[in-house]
């Protein structure tokens, strides 16, 4: 996979795109490129939200902060996607306990598994 930086505006317009092909229009969601030492942890992109009011807000690290040593690509459309995919877990994740490492660990490959495949059917067209 080829390395896929978004500007600010490209960013916007993939949450547009991929918020309606999941089916998160009811969701106010607002995206940001963010630098590292604003994220509240070491990872490349992070969701937060507040499922009653079905409010988010998507942290993607801004490219001048990736990791010299990164094993992949960074690919910010994946990024977006995996953490709009967490929304649609958000009921089960405040539900149960988020100290569950094995859930949490099996939740993430899941979402990463079906980003991946999303991304590459899109592109594929």
């Amino acid at each position: 996979m080829e390395e896929v930086i978004l500007t600010k505006e490209q960013l916007q317009e993939k949450l547009i795109e991929w918020q309606k092909a999941l089916r998160l229009q009811d969701w106010i969601i607002e995206a940001k490129i963010v630098r590292g030492r604003d994220m509240n942890v070491e990872c490349v992109a992070q969701v937060n939200w507040v499922l009653s009011k079905k409010m988010a807000t998507i942290s993607i690290l801004d490219p001048i902060d990736y990791p010299p040593d990164c094993m992949a690509e960074r690919d910010m459309e994946n990024d977006l996607v995996h953490e709009l995919l967490h929304l649609h877990l958000a009921p089960i994740n405040d539900h149960f306990s988020k100290d569950d490492s094995i859930y949490t660990m099996f939740e993430e490959q899941a979402i990463e598994s079906i980003a991946s495949g999303l991304i590459h059917m899109a592109r594929s067209r």
